[in-house]
């Protein structure tokens, strides 16, 4: 998947992200509360709803333009907080809110092919008219199974929401169901002589804990868990090794948790003791070199938790894996954005109730500016209300 665009309204709360447009490597800069998290949340908040995750879709409205496998599309919603006495029988709650336009197309340069449409007409799949569809649910979860959107789903699979990651995992000890886990892991075993590193990310690393999809390379793939060992330890020098310790306590769970060792000392470091930056680029690691091609990363704040020691390596490694990879990242450290190429930039303002966005590329001041001088233009440019005029 690579998200070209979207425009996205949240009518209950009264406010707007204006038409944002996407590269393969995006840096939105801009001060602090303009929108950049909010335009984060909005794109998961759209992919948890085309996944069939139970989202609040109270007002919203938006238009999501992509492409997945060669093929562009674009998806339309509409969702309003309307009571409606079916709904409220159905789903036994005060209050429910009911999707009231759909449209899914796959378009390119000369043609359109409407594959969905919703709305108070009716509902249509492939020109073809549908009996009367859950108005709670987006057409793209209720129709999953349809070969017109089986890719459609799969894009979404491979948008991976990045913000909360390291600190929902820095304390928790992963665990497993242990039989879970040996259904992974028989599953792995069967096709275990002929796996690669591309069918082990499509069928085992979407949407699994990144200690899950490090201890399968580790038992199965230990030349590509080797890799991630190397990146860390050229960023970590202290460090000696890295591995995924397992054991099955007496309930029969299994617990995964991230050890590392360092130089001069025998004891591995228990992952609750691994420090905040250390796990965090750990984890970053895992998930990029996990990640599908045409995945998609969004990540806040990308600096969080890193020191100085870790930015230089890590910004080298993003601009060495987006080829592949759609990053959409916001950051505010200097060193950051100084390292990350000026052209990726998006900057982000705030006017009244509408976010919006331009790219760094079309602000005549930045492109004139010398390199040294680029930062402090941006600086500047934030300050200046006239810009986006």
């Amino acid at each position: 998947m690579k998200i070209q665009s979207f425009k996205f309204s949240n009518h209950k709360e009264n406010w707007h992200i204006q038409e944002v447009k996407f590269e393969s490597l995006n840096l939105l800069v801009g001060g602090s509360g303009v929108g950049k998290t909010r335009i984060l949340k909005a794109l998961n908040l759209i992919c948890d709803v085309a996944k069939g995750r139970n989202r609040n879709l109270d007002d919203l409205e938006w238009s999501i333009n992509f492409s997945h496998l060669g093929k562009n599309y674009r998806w339309e919603l509409k969702s309003s907080s309307i009571k409606n006495e079916e709904i409220l029988i159905n789903v036994n709650e005060s209050e429910q809110t009911e999707i009231v336009y759909e449209k899914l197309v796959r378009y390119n340069d000369d043609s359109e092919l409407e594959i969905l449409l919703r709305n108070d007409l009716g509902s249509k799949f492939n020109n073809e008219k549908l009996p009367k569809l859950k108005r709670t649910e987006s057409a793209i979860t209720l129709l999953s199974e349809e070969d017109l959107i089986i890719p459609v789903r799969q894009a979404f699979r491979q948008l991976i929401f990045n913000f909360e990651t390291a600190q929902r995992q820095r304390f928790m000890l992963m665990a497993a169901d242990y039989d879970d886990l040996t259904i992974i892991i028989n599953e792995i075993e069967k096709i275990s002589n002929k796996i690669s590193i591309s069918s082990f990310k499509e069928l085992f690393t979407i949407g699994r804990l990144p200690v899950i999809k490090a201890f399968c390379l580790q038992q199965f793939l230990p030349d590509d868990f080797n890799e991630i060992k190397e990146y860390y330890i050229d960023i970590f020098p202290e460090v000696k090794d890295v591995r995924v310790g397992s054991e099955r306590n007496s309930d029969g769970d299994a617990r995964l948790s991230f050890e590392i060792q360092e130089n001069g000392i025998e004891d591995w470091i228990p992952q609750e003791q691994i420090s905040s930056g250390m796990f965090r680029t750990l984890i970053f690691l895992i998930e990029v070199i996990n990640a599908p091609e045409e995945s998609v990363m969004l990540i806040d704040e990308f600096e969080n938790s890193l020191g100085i020691n870790c930015m230089a390596e890590l910004t080298d490694f993003i601009l060495d894996k987006s080829p592949n990879v759609q990053f959409i990242l916001t950051s505010h450290h200097p060193y950051i954005i100084n390292n990350i190429p000026w052209k990726t930039w998006q900057i982000v303002s705030k006017y009244g109730n509408e976010v919006r966005v331009r790219k760094a590329s079309d602000i005549p001041a930045l492109d004139t500016a010398s390199s040294l001088d680029k930062f402090t233009q941006l600086i500047n440019l934030l300050d200046w209300e006239e810009f986006s005029e």
